[in-house]
């Protein structure tokens, strides 16, 4: 049996892989239509899905100019015709095998129990009018727009004009001391920036702007220690405050406590705005100042409002389900969805979602409700600032629920293209997704790194959405989506399916129902569809390991191994399950090794790429290696596949070549002499003590993602659960 893909072939792979994850949304902005987890490069799954429909290009599907440069003439970068290919995907989550396959003309079917996975997959791979799409925009900018920015006024300092517009709200949370019962405001740090110049030092001649925490007077500071505010006199030292890492210092007499424990005692933490930037449009730059008695007096009238009006707001009266990451939030105190947005944010969204609402063409005001969707992780009370550079990050850089004490309000609607994740620049994104849509490209570095762009001839993504299998072999283009169980694909007949090409659950790395949830209470407000019914995404078939949610082990495996039952029913009997996986815990391969073995399938290929940039956050401190395995698997039997590793001087692809070839082995020999977990790890070590001269050679202290991708390796956790 021959390789998917020859080394060079996979070397390549590799290349345009790294180079789409330093920036997708360059890239690829198909993918920007609205927010999912790991999404694994568009780059990859368009090369596996050419590789497994035509095998004659194993050896030439990317050919080299020189060294890792390749070819633009390759045949990765021409257009093909797949409409005679049906791929499954029974975890299709954020959409990327459907939406690369669509692009190849491939009938495609997608499942994920899931509906904001679904939800995200049909707003991806539909056809819309950008004009129609703008024509609604400027009805919504002109009508929910206008109102919005109005709720974002402040006076200029400089002019003394209210023709502000806010960009930026700063907030702080505070809670009382319990040794004193004075005010502790839980600063972490005072800092508001580093300096008009982000790339110079702060300075005399580069001032950061700061906070005084005990008036809440800014300050302008050059740097030396300590700073101080000439509105009350205070010194203090804008990078430290009275919180961090869980306990907080009254400045008043000097006791520590721990947050936690203190809001177990009764209290809760209150809000307060300390300052704006904004945007005046006489003088044409941005500005910081303190709040002042107009801010303060337009704050309470929005709260007052959002009290008179709550039984009437378009907002989710939700609870936050208990689980392994929601539970930061309810430890601090938020138990409802609406308690993680402010007054301003609630009543801006219920403006922009009765606007959304009168949209009378259904496409269109669903476009609209994914836009706002895609926005509410730039637009909440838990979002991170990094304010060396001045700007956002959304929710979900860390694929968790964070808790800031320093919450940083971002003006809904925004100003033109200023600000990350209003709904005007999600707008832009939207539109800029579909744009690419009508006639998407390829991008790769030349020799001197300079990103070239392809267009492959005739291509295009739009799904034609049908009901049914036998409409799905009558119609170009087709699209089949179901929200259910993936074990259980009724619709499907026995032997159908060419390929099935996915990217399935990766243990316990990240837990999609909890983390949806933050989208799917807003969207089943607008929604009929009977997948948003429930209160809550459904979670008894979600495959993870969540002790949060009292998921173990045992259950991922068997919905794992029903997954893969049902996807050995309806392959052809010549058909390959290709999916990517990776993880540092031996537990968690042995289950993709035992499902496998117990639904009938057999591993026979096997191949690292590197599907995470080296500097992403999503890998950093996590159990999650930033190098995939893809596993490619056939029915029962197959002929033996002799393999010939690759030689690497990258010591974690050295290691999951050699983990490749024991999985081979082992998954081969499954029928007749299954493997147990113990035995797995015991195999796994012993393939690591094999690098341990390459592990040896490069220090703790090294900065290269190597040492921290290896160290991980050592650093895997245990879960108690029964063995087979």
């Amino acid at each position: 049996m021959e390789r998917l893909a020859s080394s060079g072939v996979i070397t390549l792979i590799d290349r345009l892989v790294q180079d789409e994850t330093r920036k997708r949304q360059y890239y690829r902005p198909i993918y920007s239509v609205h927010k999912w987890w790991a999404r694994r490069p568009g780059a990859l799954f368009r090369s596996l899905i050419l590789l497994a429909a035509r095998p004659s290009l194993k050896d030439t599907l990317l050919q080299a100019i020189v060294d890792t440069l390749p070819d633009s003439r390759s045949p990765y970068f021409q257009s093909h015709d797949l409409s005679d290919v049906v791929i499954l995907d029974p975890f299709m989550g954020g959409g990327t095998t459907l939406v690369e396959a669509n692009r190849l003309g491939v009938k495609v079917i997608g499942c994920d129990i899931n509906p904001v996975a679904f939800w995200t997959v049909k707003e991806t791979l539909k056809p819309i009018s950008l004009e129609r799409l703008d024509a609604y925009f400027h009805q919504l900018e002109s009508s929910a727009g206008a109102t919005i920015r109005d709720l974002y006024r402040t006076k200029c300092l400089t002019c003394g004009e209210e023709h502000g517009e806010i960009l930026y709200a700063f907030w702080v949370r505070s809670v009382h001391c319990p040794a004193c019962n004075e005010e502790v405001l839980l600063f972490k740090r005072s800092l508001l920036n580093e300096g008009e110049r982000r790339t110079k030092k702060i300075s005399p001649n580069n001032r950061a702007t700061a906070i005084c925490p005990n008036c809440l007077s800014l300050i302008l500071w050059d740097g030396q220690q300590p700073a101080h505010c000439d509105t009350c006199g205070h010194s203090f030292n804008p990078r430290q405050g009275t919180y961090d890492r869980g306990k907080f210092t009254c400045p008043h007499c000097q006791q520590s406590a721990a947050l936690i424990p203190t809001l177990k005692a009764g209290q809760v933490m209150q809000e307060q705005l300390v300052a704006l930037e904004y945007w005046c449009p006489v003088h044409q730059r941005r500005y910081y100042k303190a709040v002042d008695a107009q801010d303060k007096t337009r704050m309470a009238e929005i709260e007052r409002r959002v009290k008179e009006e709550w039984d009437t707001l378009r907002i989710p009266k939700t609870t936050i389900p208990v689980g392994s990451t929601t539970q930061r939030w309810r430890a601090h105190g938020y138990h409802y969805y609406h308690q993680v947005f402010n007054a301003r944010q609630l009543l801006s969204f219920h403006i922009l979602l009765e606007a959304i609402a009168a949209i009378p063409e259904k496409e269109y005001r669903e476009a609209f409700l994914t836009i706002f969707s895609n926005i509410l992780e730039y637009n909440n009370m838990m979002t991170p600032y990094n304010y060396p550079h001045r700007k956002l990050h959304h929710l979900f850089t860390y694929h968790a629920m964070p808790l800031t004490t320093t919450p940083v309000e971002n003006s809904v609607w925004g100003l033109g293209k200023a600000g990350a994740g209003t709904f005007a620049n999600g707008y832009r994104r939207y539109r800029n997704a579909k744009h690419y849509a009508k006639k998407p490209y390829e991008k790769y570095r030349d020799a001197a790194g300079k990103i070239l762009t392809v267009y492959p001839a005739g291509e295009y993504i739009a799904g034609n959405f049908v009901s049914s299998f036998e409409e799905l072999l009558k119609t170009d283009k087709g699209a089949l989506l179901f929200t259910q169980d993936s074990s259980s694909l009724p619709e499907i007949p026995d032997g159908s399916v060419d390929f099935v090409i996915t990217d399935p659950p990766y243990y316990d790395n990240i837990h999609y129902s909890e983390l949806s949830n933050f989208f799917y209470v807003w969207l089943r407000l607008m929604t009929d569809h009977p997948a948003f019914q429930a209160e809550h995404v459904p979670t008894d078939a979600e495959a993870i390991v969540d002790p949060g949610q009292e998921q173990g082990e045992a259950k991922y495996k068997s919905l794992m191994t029903g997954v893969f039952n049902e996807a050995h029913r309806v392959l052809k009997e010549q058909g390959r399950l290709i999916f990517t996986f990776h993880h540092t815990n031996p537990r968690a391969w042995w289950v993709i090794l035992a499902a496998l073995g117990d639904s009938g399938f057999q591993i026979v290929d096997n191949f690292p790429i590197r599907s995470e940039y080296k500097v992403n956050p999503h890998v950093r401190g996590k159990q999650a290696l930033n190098t995939d395995m893809i596993i490619v698997a056939a029915k029962r039997p197959v002929a033996h596949l002799e393999r010939e590793l690759p030689s690497r001087t990258d010591p974690t692809q050295r290691f999951m070549d050699n983990l490749g070839n024991l999985l081979i082995e082992l998954s081969g020999q499954w029928e007749k002499q299954p493997v147990l977990p113990a035995e797995l790890t015991e195999h796994m070590t012993t393939l690591w003590m094999t690098l341990n001269d390459s592990y040896a050679s490069i220090p703790a202290s090294h900065p290269a993602p190597v040492a921290q991708q290896l160290r991980l390796l050592e650093k895997s956790p245990t879960y108690s659960q029964e063995e087979k």
